[in-house]
């Protein structure tokens, strides 16, 4: 039998101020796009039902990058500096009442693919009881992205500061199905180093 997907939004978060990198990493290149660019890309071409970005209206170019044709909405995230759970909650505001979830994914990771988005799509769909939450696990390491029912998505008003997600994971751990990868986890970017080893990787 045919599994019926269930609409998923995704939301990007990228209005972070890339203090640690000391330059807005979101926009520096790889493999012919900027690291913001791979990510809007993988998530345009998945199964996701609709995509929004949360940018930083600090930076104009990031929000020019955030335009690319098929997104659906670009939020300008005038509370970036509260850090990530203001984004989140701004994310939140833009999804349609009919969502049956919503997938989180970071701006800074360009090396998650549509393959990941969608095992964790398609795992949610396939239970008969929807999972409050959809964890991607790979080789026994959780990472992103992350799927949560709408039924959770109160709790998100009660996070603060860089937290995002992980305190709502925490408390309904035992409602959490893990979607298992069989690669190893992307790593996110946040400096100077972590970029040279992606160039590196991009000549190997």
């Amino acid at each position: 039998m045919d599994i019926v997907t269930k609409k998923i939004w995704g939301i990007i978060l990228a209005a972070g101020f890339s203090r640690r990198m000391g330059t807005a990493k979101l926009l520096l290149p790889y493999k012919g796009k900027s690291i913001l660019g791979h990510v809007m890309e993988q998530s345009l071409n998945s199964k996701l039902s609709g995509i929004s970005v949360v940018v930083n209206p600090q930076i104009p170019e990031l929000v020019k990058e955030a335009y690319l044709p098929g997104i659906d909405k670009v939020i300008l995230n005038e509370q970036a500096s509260k850090g990530l759970s203001a984004s989140i909650k701004s994310g939140l505001l833009s999804v349609p009442a009919d969502t049956a979830g919503v997938m989180f994914l970071l701006g800074d990771m360009p090396l998650i693919t549509l393959h990941e988005i969608n095992k964790v799509i398609e795992d949610y769909s396939a239970q008969k009881d929807a999972p409050l939450i959809v964890q991607s696990s790979y080789k026994n390491q959780k990472g992103h992205p992350v799927l949560f029912d709408r039924r959770l998505f109160p709790e998100f008003y009660f996070v603060d500061g860089d937290e995002g997600g992980k305190s709502i994971i925490n408390k309904y751990k035992r409602q959490v199905y893990y979607s298992n990868m069989e690669t190893s986890m992307a790593s996110d970017i946040d400096t100077d180093v972590d970029y040279q080893k992606l160039l590196r990787e991009e000549v190997c």
